[in-house]
């Protein structure tokens, strides 16, 4: 399905022209937001089963209700406070609908966004936990998933060019995060950013062609 040129996406209502896997995504987030806020003893076990925690080699990690690898998917529900709650969803419904539309609107389409986001997700999440700690410490938001959407996103504009035009700036501001929190820490999960980005600029062209619905998944489609 090809991208609707610019005066269409005047005429049409937003909502009607957002993709279903962005859609999906959206409301899962905000629905749980939503109990985490309003219905404590609910919330505090949604955190609890979808924080992904890492720590030390070697050290025991506190136990969770779901285990410690379900928090590789559900991480993307759970976010700390209202800022960090509607930032993931900007990037989520800007480059998200995008993506989406790339691939096309059908079954196979949404199919192959909700892989890519949650492939991208797991490989954000993964690499935070693998990385050498001194601490325990606990990641959450879907700013992994959205971290390859970013990637996807230049590759719609733009091909492999597209693509590093966004991907690389992203991935050199989280290494000056990464540097500055040696001095002064930064509860920003740089790690799980840089893991979902490069996911999504390995992923996304096999994505594009295998579930992109017209034209044969070229880039821009």
């Amino acid at each position: 399905m090809s991208v609707p040129q610019r005066d269409d996406q005047i005429r049409t209502p937003i909502f009607n022209a957002m993709p279903a896997g962005v859609l999906i995504l959206a409301t899962a987030i905000l629905a749980s937001a939503a109990i985490v806020a309003l219905i404590p003893e609910a919330g505090r076990w949604i955190i609890a089963s979808s924080l992904v925690i890492g720590g030390p080699a070697g050290m025991a990690l506190p136990a969770q209700p779901l285990g410690h690898v379900a928090p590789l998917v559900l991480h993307v529900f759970i976010h700390f406070g209202l800022m960090h709650l509607v930032m993931n969803l900007a990037v989520l419904i800007g480059a998200g609908r995008a993506v989406g539309l790339a691939l096309g609107g059908g079954v196979k389409g949404t199919a192959g966004f909700l892989v890519f986001f949650f492939v991208c997700s797991v490989a954000g999440a993964a690499l935070e936990v693998l990385l050498p700690h001194d601490a325990i410490v606990q990641m959450g938001g879907a700013s992994t998933g959205v971290s390859g959407l970013i990637a996807a996103v230049g590759w719609v504009r733009g091909g492999y060019r597209g693509m590093l035009s966004l991907a690389l700036p992203w991935i050199g501001f989280n290494i000056l995060i990464a540097l500055t929190g040696m001095v002064l820490p930064i509860p920003i999960s740089w790690a799980g950013h840089i893991g979902g980005t490069v996911a999504g600029a390995l992923l996304f062209p096999l994505v594009l062609a295998s579930f992109g619905e017209g034209r044969g998944g070229r880039p821009g489609a």
